[in-house]
């Protein structure tokens, strides 16, 4: 059943070409930084530290001033196999996440452009957004750690023992959790829809 929405169709539109725009650049970004990856020379892992504070000598500045480190890039090469699908991961997941997201958002805008709003396409786009920001956040932090991990052990033995923080950013969490809530909404209405649909 088709129901009017307020906003315009060029607005909706422009999302989805915005969608476009943001899965073209995310998979020239992802290309780019798997080919950097996948010689394993000089692979670029990302380390994430217990918060600790180091003297830093900063271009421009001059002398060395105290920083606090919660991060730092290394340089890996010939990391192990299970190390460099890890690599990979960190950069495929997140990727493959921000597609179907687009993906999701430009179905259900094309959607809302034709009159479509409580419907159980709409309710499984939204719902399916939730889950995939949820998952892909899960997945890349594990893939991120693993990764991590391996880049310290393969630098230096005593390195295996520098404790790495999992990186958990509850902003995804917190995002996943609206969308979710959201989705549980469009549910309620597509069955309110449906009931008043079946009086008339």
């Amino acid at each position: 059943m088709k129901q009017p929405f307020g906003a315009a169709r060029s607005d909706l539109w422009t999302a989805v070409v915005i969608s476009v725009v943001v899965i073209v650049g995310t998979i020239v970004d992802a290309v780019s930084r798997i080919a950097e990856i996948l010689p394993n020379r000089d692979v670029p892992v990302e380390v994430y530290l217990d918060a600790q504070r180091q003297d830093v000598a900063i271009p421009g500045v001059g002398e060395r001033i105290p920083v606090e480190l919660d991060h730092v890039t290394v340089r890996v090469s010939d990391l192990p196999p299970a190390s460099l699908a890890a690599a990979l991961g960190a950069v495929i997941v997140p990727a493959c996440a921000v597609i179907a997201v687009m993906l999701c958002i430009s179905w259900f805008c094309r959607n809302l452009a034709s009159g479509q709003f409580f419907s159980r396409t709409n309710t499984r786009l939204v719902t399916a957004t939730s889950f995939v920001i949820l998952g892909g956040w899960l997945i890349s932090s594990i893939a991120t750690t693993m990764a991590s991990n391996g880049a310290l052990a393969r630098l230096s033995p005593e390195a295996a023992d520098v404790a790495v923080s999992m990186q958990f950013s509850f902003l995804y969490l917190f995002v996943a959790i609206i969308v979710g809530c959201l989705g549980a909404a469009f549910h309620a209405g597509e069955r309110l829809q449906r009931e008043t649909a079946g009086l008339v």
